[in-house]
């Protein structure tokens, strides 16, 4: 259902500064999380061993920078090891059979987060309905992957589970 607002023409900067205020206090929420959560650690190791100077300096109280963190290398992401059942032929193999090349991705699919690590995990995705693929490939590489590279990818899913039957 649109929101009752759309309906007015000049209502734009209504919604543009909601949508700003809103992001900025899910932000702050965040930070603010991310801040007790560093405090927690602090106390812990605190009461654990001796802390050294360099471990009580205040990072925590600062957001951490946005370009810090690239998404999409994966093997500098937390949990991005490689899954000890890995097969990175298989999925490179899988990925490249794609409608265009996505073989690039293959050290981002076998991590342990990802979970996509051999064949019989993809086959198990390919079976799923279409809007829960689509759904799980958006949130976990969403950050990763555009809407084209997500839609290739389903499109191989669909392909591999006609395959299948």
């Amino acid at each position: 259902m649109p929101s009752l607002i759309s309906k007015y023409e000049d209502a734009w900067p209504v919604e543009l500064y909601v949508k700003i205020n809103l992001s900025k206090r899910i932000a702050h929420e965040r930070h603010q999380f991310r801040k007790a959560v560093a405090k927690y650690k602090r106390t812990v190791v605190l009461r654990s061993s001796s802390v050294g100077e360099a471990e009580m300096s205040p990072v925590a109280d600062q957001p951490p920078p946005y370009d810090e963190e690239d998404p999409a290398i994966g093997n500098e992401n937390p949990g991005a090891q490689m899954h000890p059942d890995a097969a990175p032929e298989n999925i490179e193999k899988f990925l490249r059979s794609c409608d265009f090349d996505l073989g690039h991705l293959t050290s981002t699919f076998v991590t342990r987060r990802a979970g996509l690590f051999n064949l019989e995990r993809l086959e198990l995705l390919a079976s799923w309905p279409a809007a829960l693929r689509c759904d799980h490939l958006e949130r976990h590489f969403g950050t990763m992957l555009d809407d084209v590279e997500i839609e290739v990818l389903n499109k191989r899913f669909v392909e591999m589970s006609h395959a299948q039957i």
